[in-house]
């Protein structure tokens, strides 16, 4: 049996086992190996053949609670970053000002005072980022968990998460709508 210790792999099949079955994610794991040694252009394969699987299979709400817990990180590093922003403002709209004078990894946009756009001007997917072609939303979803992650620790409260836009899918930007 071929590896599956890729980190990508891992987090998708313990996603899957932890949010559908145990069976499903071994399945899954069985049918879609791959290992941490993989090519970039292996890399992309194994995502679109994940993408095709999570669509074949699932809801598109499914989809997102899956691919949601296939994040790369908790977001608490970008949070105490973003925080600081928050503590000096003395409001959303200025919060906002002070987070982009400041940050170049992404950007945000005032909607209201519990909207905002959460903007990344690249695709920072380890996993499809050097390969060209686009990808279906689904592999993207991944970014909600960060997002959401992230914005929960900034505003110590639950939030709302939406792709709106993704690099991956031909945009020239990645736009999660951020609602608390």
């Amino acid at each position: 049996m071929a590896k599956n210790d890729n980190a990508h792999s891992i987090r998708l099949v313990e996603s899957l086992s932890k949010n559908v079955s145990c069976d499903v994610a071994k399945d899954f794991e069985e049918k879609y190996p791959l290992s941490k040694s993989a090519n970039i252009e292996k890399k992309y394969e194994w995502a679109k053949a994940a993408c095709d699987y999570l669509e074949e299979k699932f809801s598109t709400d499914d989809i997102i609670k899956i691919r949601k817990e296939c994040r790369c990180n908790d977001g608490k590093s970008i949070a105490n970053k973003i925080v600081k922003y928050l503590n000096r403002a003395e409001s959303i709209e200025e919060f906002v000002v002070l987070f982009n004078q400041n940050e170049t990894f992404a950007s945000l946009t005032y909607i209201s005072d519990q909207k905002m756009l959460f903007c990344y001007p690249e695709c920072y997917c380890a996993c499809v980022k050097r390969v060209p072609q686009e990808l279906s939303k689904t592999w993207c979803y991944c970014t909600l968990g960060n997002a959401e992650g992230i914005f929960r620790e900034v505003f110590k409260k639950d939030v709302k998460v939406t792709l709106l836009e993704s690099i991956k899918t031909g945009s020239d930007r990645c736009v999660i709508e951020v609602e608390w």
